[in-house]
């Protein structure tokens, strides 16, 4: 017996990253998971990294968040395949580094768009087929330790990161009445394609990039893909059936303070 058997997901961002592990755990766990990107190319290679004998259980959706007909269409799906809809992972996002004085308003304005609009989006529609369901759900939004205190040379991803958080709050109060939690995960500096984008954008070596970033997080490493997996596999299970409008940092000591 898997941790989430009998759940259907839809995991967004789940082409890379953090929603390839997360998508791969939950199929592990015995969920159904409709694994969506904007590249589908990339949820196609989630698929290839499951098990052989788990993949049946996953699909492959293109979707870009921003756009609300085509979150909607694919909340539909997972409907229409599957019966319902258990847990809607919100983890697609994007950054544009950069200080904000000098940050173009079209890369503020696409950040916000995938970033905030994208979870508004994706929160909106699984509410709504959780509710008509009546069996409650899940909803697990990636957020950042970003999002909990001030970090310069991020663009618009912090602010956009510290929106979800109260959105999240706001949506475990509404969510209540049927039983749907919203919750937040918050990963420090985490193992991932947009990490590395990062490093390199700032011209230093993976390496080095590595030293650099690890020195305010304690248990000095960075975070892996499945750290945050298994914290999104609780949330989306029935072990946190009490657990709402939480922001969960998994963030190797960071939030707890600065070492000597």
């Amino acid at each position: 017996m898997g941790r989430l058997d009998g759940k259907v997901a839809l995991v967004t961002g789940g082409g890379s990253g953090l929603g390839r592990a997360i998508a791969v755990r939950y199929v592990a766990e015995g969920a159904r998971v409709l694994v969506t990107d904007v590249n589908l190319a990339g949820c196609e290679e989630t698929l290839a990294a499951m098990p052989e004998s788990f993949r049946s259980r996953a699909v492959a959706r293109r979707v870009d968040v921003s756009r609300e007909p085509e979150v909607e269409a694919a909340v539909a799906d997972a409907v229409e395949r599957w019966g319902g809809l258990d847990v809607m992972v919100a983890n697609a996002g994007i950054g544009a580094p950069g200080f904000l004085a000098d940050l173009p308003l079209e890369d503020w304005q696409r950040v916000l768009d995938v970033n905030l609009t994208g979870v508004f989006l994706c929160a909106r529609h699984a509410v709504r087929a959780m509710r008509e369901r009546d069996r409650g759900g899940s909803i697990v939004v990636m957020s950042s330790v970003a999002g909990l205190h001030g970090a310069a040379m991020l663009g618009a991803y912090g602010p956009t990161k510290a929106a979800v958080l109260q959105l999240v709050q706001t949506l475990a109060l509404e969510g209540a009445p049927s039983r749907i939690r919203a919750n937040a995960l918050c990963p420090v500096w985490t193992e991932s394609p947009m990490v590395d984008a990062f490093v390199q954008g700032l011209g230093m070596t993976r390496e080095q990039g590595e030293k650099v970033l690890t020195r305010d997080i304690p248990l000095r490493r960075l975070g892996k893909p499945d750290d945050v997996a298994w914290a999104a596999v609780y949330l989306g299970s029935d072990e946190s059936t009490f657990v709402t409008g939480v922001a969960l940092p998994i963030d190797g000591g960071h939030m707890a303070g600065r070492l000597p």
